[in-house]
């Protein structure tokens, strides 16, 4: 099978990936939006909180990435490098660059929070906060952790041990390992908390990578201490060892009764586990959840700008009656026009310029 038709129910995976994302950010922003509105229930905020669907969203979205971007990087040094960085900067940078002016206006203008050239300036780096300025819209933070595993996967390309799968175990085990540690006795309070928490997600992220190996061959061996080994066991080894992390704060969680904690722990379980059954058990080839997967970096880009000019809109320039609908009709409302303003940065911003890092880089 082609490619596309292959990995369609990844695609899907991660057009679910962003509708969990965009549930939980619009929940939140309009579930006390009016009295009638919290009157009629507010049960689709509740469990979107309970279980931090948002974070779950995410995790899926970072497998994902390490699943696609291990097996990216191929061929001699130089011609892989120069197509690795052209194809992954034609590809985040100028539907990122379309949010940052559209989040300028519906996040910042709208709401009359003053902004600066400092502050667009240090966005459109795609790493705002190395320059001590807030990112224009606050779910960047998850694109640093992209450019940091991109970075990290080119540097064993360049020393050929990309495609060794046992390097990626030992990463993502050491990465897991060291972020129990940094946690316990390293990161200070102030630290900012995408830092906190970004060597455990780089280690899913390297799970992902090493998962792709296994899926691609399910019958691997790898060489370790003269032995062959077969990478399922070596799999569920490091599968264990990425959840402790999440099973430990779980557990705290719940025993200190700490609903931050429980919520943290058990999104990154929840993460993995759709992730997994979503790529071996539940194969959703669904065209449009496939097709919504592919504009979904767009979708994930832009949803905060059609959410808060509703919100915007309503609390400033809308008929009351505007305002008493039950929660579902803001969610739907705003999936519906999020898709069709992604549709059309795909379209018209992100495939070009994937088609012509395709061309520059054939």
């Amino acid at each position: 099978m082609n490619n596309a038709n292959r990995f369609s129910h990844i695609d899907a995976l991660r057009g679910i990936a962003a509708l969990l994302v965009v549930w939980l950010h619009v929940s939140e922003v309009f579930v006390h939006l009016s009295p009638e509105t919290s009157a009629q229930g507010t049960t689709l905020y509740d469990v979107a909180r309970t279980i931090d669907v948002g974070r779950i969203g995410v995790v899926v979205f970072f497998a994902i990435s390490g699943f696609v971007i291990c097996r990216s990087l191929n061929g001699n040094i130089i011609e892989g490098s120069k197509k690795f960085l052209i194809r992954r900067l034609l590809r985040l940078y100028p539907a990122f660059w379309v949010s940052i002016v559209l989040g300028l206006f519906s996040l910042w203008w709208l709401f009359d929070k003053p902004f600066s050239w400092n502050l667009i300036a240090a966005n459109i780096t795609m790493l705002p906060e190395l320059s001590g300025e807030p990112p224009i819209i606050g779910l960047y933070w998850t694109l640093e952790t992209e450019l940091v595993f991109y970075l990290l996967c080119w540097l064993l390309f360049v020393n050929r041990n990309l495609n060794n799968p046992l390097i990626l175990f030992l990463i993502s085990a050491f990465l897991a390992f060291f972020f129990v540690v940094a946690k316990l006795f390293l990161m200070p309070p102030e630290l900012r908390s995408s830092l906190k928490v970004m060597p455990y997600n780089l280690a899913i992220m390297f799970w992902g990578g090493f998962f792709r190996y296994w899926y691609d061959d399910k019958k691997a061996l790898t060489i370790l201490a003269t032995r062959k080994i077969q990478l399922q066991l070596l799999l569920y080894l490091l599968t264990i060892i990425v959840l402790i992390p999440a099973v430990a704060v779980l557990i705290k969680g719940s025993a200190e009764q700490n609903d931050t904690l429980i919520r943290l722990g058990s999104s990154y379980m929840f993460g993995l586990a759709i992730f997994i059954a979503g790529s071996l058990v539940f194969k959703i080839k669904n065209p449009f959840m496939a097709w919504t997967g592919t504009i979904s970096y767009s979708l994930y880009l832009v949803h905060p700008i059609i959410l808060y000019s509703l919100f915007w809109y309503l609390k400033n320039k809308a008929p009351y009656c505007l305002m008493t609908f039950h929660l579902s009709a803001y969610i739907g409302f705003t999936i519906v026009f999020t898709i069709v303003l992604s549709a059309i940065i795909y379209y018209s911003v992100e495939k070009p310029a994937i088609d012509f890092a395709h061309k520059l880089t054939r």
